[in-house]
């Protein structure tokens, strides 16, 4: 069998570890756009620029782990048509034939064309060359500007404040986090960083970026309002990366269509990760859920089915968590069901803004199908448990938020029924490859529902 892989990031590393679990002796190539001969973890590259992440923190895997798992490793090559007849892809450096293909392209930043995006120091924030670049450029004082307020942008601007610059966001849409929190998730969150120094325009556009020498110097808003710019990052969002397909008969959607074993309509031929419209848990529908756990977990289930093993996938959850200034944020599934389109859903709210604590959780058909958490996370992992198991939650809507004894005796009895007894693989991904019983430990959980939080009273916020 002759495995051939598009892409290198979370989804490509692993299914080379689901395929080398299966068959240790067919051939396995990866080709990839990326320059690095090493496997980086994006997610940490505003940790990185900001000074908190090493460059050998941000390998994602050890330096020879293509070596190890007897993987040719192409770098630097751009795939430009798949021949799906001939069964070969086509590239700027030629053919390469493949018995079984998984594409993991990812996604890409869809920039909009701004007068002046070419000069230096401009970026996209998406690969660790940028990276290094824009930690090299930052001092203290650096004045920054981020266009593009999404998750992307507003990790890029957290991570610029904190190595040391002045930064600025620039967002066309009304509020910030558009598709990352509601209405009041994104006012508490842009309270929070311009609370902390960071000055956010919403509502307007850059018409021109400036320099002198090629060496950007400033910016123009829509408004004709100038901004002193010695770092611009682009980050107006991400669209799955379908370069590859081109000319392709390939079914693709917002993404490229996969059956839930992630075969397209081509048996021999597999999509996973950011690039991959599959099920969602929470809205019963397909889309793509781009995010690294996902992307990692997708492709680890592909290479298991590449290799044979056809195990159903149950379906994605969208997923973010980021924190500002202390404040940690996390939204899941459809946390915002009235611009999903979705009427019939049942909202329960707890905020206290003088603490920068907002949740939210959404139930329909006494089920939950998502929530947001900000400042307080408490029972956040156990929330997303239940949207991707999609429990029944009925008897116990009205105590989740309050933290009533009814939601504690709930959880206790699932976790231990889920839990006794079980032997755990941990994946690769954790401290710990190695199998060991996990056990209800009765005290352990008598503790943790003694735990009292000082600043709140019972049920405060709650509505």
């Amino acid at each position: 069998m002759n495995y051939v892989i598009i892409g290198s990031s979370a989804a490509a590393i692993g299914a080379i570890e689901a395929i080398r679990s299966l068959d240790q002796k067919s051939a396995i190539t990866v080709v990839s756009r990326e320059q690095e001969e090493y496997i980086y973890s994006r997610p940490l590259i505003a940790h990185y620029i900001a000074r908190r992440t090493s460059d050998d923190e941000m390998l994602y895997r050890p330096p020879d782990f293509f070596v190890q798992n007897n993987v040719e490793y192409k770098p630097g090559v751009t795939v430009t048509g798949i021949d799906t007849v001939a069964g070969q892809l086509i590239t700027d450096k030629g053919f390469l034939a493949y018995d079984r293909l998984l594409i993991t392209t990812g996604s890409k930043i869809t920039n909009p064309a701004i007068k002046g995006e070419d000069l230096q120091g401009v970026y996209s924030f998406q690969t660790y060359a940028q990276a290094r670049s824009i930690r090299q450029k930052l001092k203290e004082g650096t004045k920054a500007v981020v266009i593009g307020a999404g998750l992307i942008g507003l990790r890029a601007a957290y991570g610029l404040e904190e190595g040391g610059a002045q930064v600025t966001i620039i967002e066309l849409l009304p509020r910030i986090l558009n598709r990352v929190l509601d209405v009041n998730g994104s006012a508490m969150i842009k309270k929070v960083l311009q609370e902390g120094g960071i000055k956010v325009y919403t509502g307007c556009s850059v018409a021109e970026m400036t320099g002198e020498n090629g060496v950007l110097t400033g910016i123009i808003l829509d408004n004709g309002e100038k901004l002193e710019a010695e770092i611009a990052i682009i980050a107006t969002g991400v669209t799955p990366d379908l370069d590859a397909l081109k000319n392709s008969d390939i079914k693709i959607n917002n993404g490229i269509v996969v059956n839930k074993h992630f075969q397209t309509n081509y048996a021999d031929i597999f999509a996973a990760g950011d690039v991959a419209e599959t099920y969602d848990i929470s809205r019963n529908r397909s889309m793509v859920n781009a995010n690294w756990p996902n992307a990692y977990e997708q492709g680890h289930l592909a290479g298991l089915n590449l290799a044979g093993r056809m195990i159903p996938y149950e379906g994605s959850l969208g997923m973010n968590s980021v924190s500002f200034f202390g404040v940690p944020v996390v939204s899941l599934g459809l946390f915002d069901p009235h611009s999903d389109g979705v009427d019939d859903a049942e909202i329960k709210e707890r905020l206290i803004p003088q603490h920068n604590i907002y949740q939210k959780i959404v139930f329909r058909d006494n089920k939950l199908k998502g929530a947001i958490f900000i400042g307080d996370l408490a029972y956040c992992g156990a929330i997303k448990d239940l949207i991707k198991s999609q429990t029944l939650v009925g008897i116990i809507k009205d105590s989740i938020l309050e933290e009533k004894y009814q939601f504690s005796a709930f959880l206790r009895k699932k976790r231990y029924k889920d839990l006794e007894g079980r032997f755990i693989d941990w994946p690769q991904t954790h401290s710990s490859g190695q199998r060991y019983e996990k056990s209800f430990n009765e005290e352990s959980w008598t503790e943790r529902e003694r735990d009292k939080r000082n600043w709140q009273k019972n049920g405060e916020g709650v509505k």
